[in-house]
């Protein structure tokens, strides 16, 4: 169990992140002090003490994770059918859920803005362990609540 949590938290090490998070060693500005300490000690100490049936089940979630299934399959209809203000909001980088990907799904959604976080932590990024980022996502959370509902 333990060298499949371990493969799982390599496989995070590359796709997690940003190739430019490692050009620039950003690992550093949160306290890492070389690149095989960030893996052992971020990497390994995030995904090593997890119940791998979590995984599984995150897993099975993002595959099976459709609303389209409540248009027969009209993924165009599912989203327009939102009515609340929404910002959607990718973290640039992240490879699990590419801008591009986004993008074309906010297009569906009316009302709806894209609000890109900047952040060198790909997919990371929504965990907020820079000051930088955690600031990015307060900012587009405090703009959507204090977004004037029309009425």
């Amino acid at each position: 169990m333990r060298a499949g949590l371990k493969a799982h938290a390599e496989v995070w090490s590359v796709m997690g992140v940003t190739p430019q998070f490692y050009k620039n060693e950003d690992w550093r500005e949160v306290g890492f002090s070389s690149l095989d300490d960030f893996n052992r000690n971020f990497w390994e100490a995030w995904f090593i003490p997890m119940d791998p049936n979590n995984l599984l089940t995150m897993a099975w979630k993002w595959r099976h994770g459709d609303v389209s299934k409540h248009t027969g399959g009209d993924l165009a209809a599912a989203l327009g059918r939102i009515k609340a203000k929404t910002f959607v909001t990718p973290f640039a980088g992240d490879m699990f859920f590419p801008i591009s990907d986004l993008e074309d799904e906010q297009a569906l959604i009316p009302d709806s803005e894209l609000r890109v976080i900047d952040s060198t932590w790909g997919h990371f990024a929504m965990f907020a362990i820079t000051d930088r980022d955690r600031e990015a996502i307060d900012t587009v959370i405090g703009d959507l609540l204090a977004t004037k509902i029309a009425t």
